[in-house]
């Protein structure tokens, strides 16, 4: 007789042991899961085949347990044949240590461990509240289900939808159609939502609205979440805040609502509705308490006008309510800071600060201010410019003041004074009034020939124009100065104290606004030469 050897004997038995303990070990799981639905109790127990085949009706404090949810209601059938019943009457089931199930009535499946109810439904579990009138509950997996309109209360806030889902163990809903979160702070509408319970946090997978209840602000968004127990929300995709007179748009907003900020990254829009105005940057700030605001970044403003637009750029842009303003309208007060610089086709400037007052139209320069119109450039200490309609528009200088009228490319006529006030017609200067230490540089002109020049001093100095030249100037008291012929005129005459060209610095257009960027020289590719050193000499 011959034996196994024992190298082939020991894996045998050892592959027998191991599907035998995975076996074990799973079993006690299918049991669970297949396990029969105990009646624990009843008062009356019937049974009538008439009425249903192969079902006990049991009657009176009628109690089941199947794994470890307990089952109650005032009657039930009990199915011999599978492992379900249904139930009617006062009908709840106690799931774990925090989760209720009550309804009229229930249909059970115990192999499957799903409870449906009917009518008058109620799930309790944590701090949650859910009622409907028809509810699927998995109780393999604590999820419930309703397909036909369903209200959540929880701690602050209620919610409504036509389908919900709610997943208990993650502390997790989900809302589709018509949803609906009701706070004591705003009204949030959806056509999807999912909310944590434990949180409080709603987060927004599509086209979402959020109306504060005692602020006019409004918020919507397709993505992102929103803290309704904080009052946070980070909002990534479509983003915007409205309220009556602006509108805050960006790729991604921040919002507080106890403090009313409104902070945006990258491409972020303020629209000003009412005064038909849109500053653009790429970080922005904004506050619904207080409507002030500030766009920084690329900073880019717009005011849309009946005939031309204006556009500004700086640093910094912000806006905020002029409180100076006609009680009702709601004026605008903006300001601009660092490298500031505009266009529009009748007028273009650059400072390093500025503000412009909405309600009459007035520009207030400072820090190195520019102003060209036409062939008109204006330089001070202080700009103030107001546009009226009717004209005249009215351009004041304050200290250092001094204002060139180019005649060609090499000939500037100049006025200088500590102040200077011109009446701006048409976009052409008609009249200018200088005051304080007021001198005078002008070409004398007969028909298309230059004669001379006159370069006069005086206290006081009235000036007419006509398309831009010269028509009459006064002098108050009598000037002092002289006439250089042009043929003895040199080059330092014809420049009064303080002269400076800066058409190099006009924007052209609105283009044009942004300062150069030297780092672009850096970036030129430099071009290959073929050939020899000797070719390359040649």
């Amino acid at each position: 007789m011959s034996y196994p050897k024992k190298s082939a004997v020991y894996p045998l038995f050892f592959l027998l042991v191991v599907v035998s303990a995975f076996i074990q070990a799973i079993q006690p799981q299918e049991n669970k899961k297949k396990r029969r639905v105990d009646i624990e109790n009843a008062d009356i127990y019937t049974y009538d085949a008439a009425i249903i085949a192969n079902a006990q009706r049991l009657i009176g404090n009628v109690r089941f347990k199947h794994n470890e949810a307990l089952m109650f209601c005032d009657s039930a059938y009990s199915y011999n044949d599978s492992n379900r019943f249904d139930a009617f009457g006062n009908v709840h089931i106690i799931q774990g240590d925090t989760l209720h199930l009550y309804g009229d009535k229930m249909f059970y499946n115990g192999d499957l461990r799903l409870a449906r109810f009917l009518r008058n439904v109620k799930l309790i579990d944590k701090s949650i509240t859910l009622t409907t009138e028809a509810l699927d509950f998995d109780l393999n997996s604590n999820i419930g289900y309703y397909n036909h309109n369903g209200k959540i209360i929880d701690t602050a806030n209620v919610l409504t939808s036509v389908i919900g889902r709610y997943y208990s163990n993650d502390n997790m809903l989900f809302f589709k159609d018509s949803v609906v979160l009701t706070n004591k702070d705003f009204i949030l509408r959806a056509d999807t939502l999912k909310y944590n319970s434990q949180t409080e946090r709603a987060f927004i997978v599509g086209p979402t609205t959020i109306t504060g209840t005692k602020k006019d602000g409004v918020l919507y968004s397709e993505k992102g979440w929103y803290d309704t127990k904080k009052n946070l929300a980070e909002l990534y995709k479509k983003s915007k805040i409205t309220n009556k007179t602006q509108v805050l748009e960006g790729d991604t907003l921040f919002y507080d609502r106890a403090s009313g900020n409104g902070r945006g990254t990258h491409r972020v829009t303020l629209i000003d509705t009412t005064n038909r105005v849109l500053i653009k940057g790429k970080k922005g700030v904004y506050n619904e308490n207080t409507k002030i605001a500030f766009i920084t970044d690329s900073a880019m403003f717009i005011q849309y006008g009946k005939k031309d637009t204006m556009y500004m750029h700086a640093d910094t842009l912000q806006t905020r309510p002029d409180t100076s303003g006609v009680k009702g309208k709601d004026y605008k007060f903006f300001m601009a800071y660092r490298k500031v610089r505009f266009h529009k086709p009748d007028l273009q400037g650059q400072c390093d600060s500025l503000g412009y007052r909405m309600k009459d139209s007035t520009l207030l320069m400072f820090y190195d201010p520019v102003l060209w119109s036409e062939k008109n450039q204006m330089t001070a200490e202080k700009i103030q410019f107001v546009s009226k309609n009717p004209d005249p528009d009215i351009a004041h200088l304050e200290n250092n003041a001094f204002l060139v009228m180019s005649e060609d490319s090499i000939k500037f006529n100049q006025i200088s004074g500590k102040s200077i006030i011109g009446q701006i017609f048409k976009n052409k200067l008609r009249i200018a009034d200088v005051n304080g230490n007021a001198q005078s540089l002008y070409y004398l002109k007969d028909k298309n020939r230059y004669s001379g020049m006159n370069r006069l001093l005086s206290s006081k100095i009235k000036l007419h124009l006509t398309d831009n030249k010269i028509d009459s100037i006064r002098f108050y008291p009598k000037p002092e100065g002289k006439t250089f012929p042009l043929k003895e005129l040199q080059p330092e005459d014809a420049k009064l104290d303080g002269f400076r060209w800066r058409a190099e610095e006009r924007p052209v257009n609105q283009y044009d606004l942004y300062p150069v960027n030297e780092n672009r020289k850096q970036n030129v590719v430099p071009v290959k030469k073929s050939g020899s050193a000797n070719n390359r000499e040649r």
